[in-house]
């Protein structure tokens, strides 16, 4: 997948049976963002709508659930904390 964040862009390898979680906390060292602030949303092909990557449990959803494609875009920002 192409990782895409304002501060990064990189080509890096996912693996599948990762929870959300797991992603994140790899994501903190390509952008560095912290996980808590990540907003994670996969482009599987170009001109394809975005899908939110998130749920209520993050720690027993695995990536497996979503579409990734070989040159996917997994697209990492910064969301506003309220606290």
């Amino acid at each position: 997948l192409q990782v895409i964040s304002e501060n990064a862009a990189s080509e890096r390898r996912i693996t599948p049976s990762w929870t959300i979680t797991q992603l994140r906390a790899k994501l903190e060292t390509i952008t560095g963002i912290p996980p808590s602030s990540q907003i994670l949303s996969l482009q599987p092909s170009a001109g394809a709508e975005r899908i939110p990557i998130d749920g209520a449990d993050e720690d027993s959803i695995h990536l497996s659930s979503f579409p990734l494609a070989p040159y996917a875009e997994l697209h990492v920002s910064l969301g506003l904390s309220l606290f």
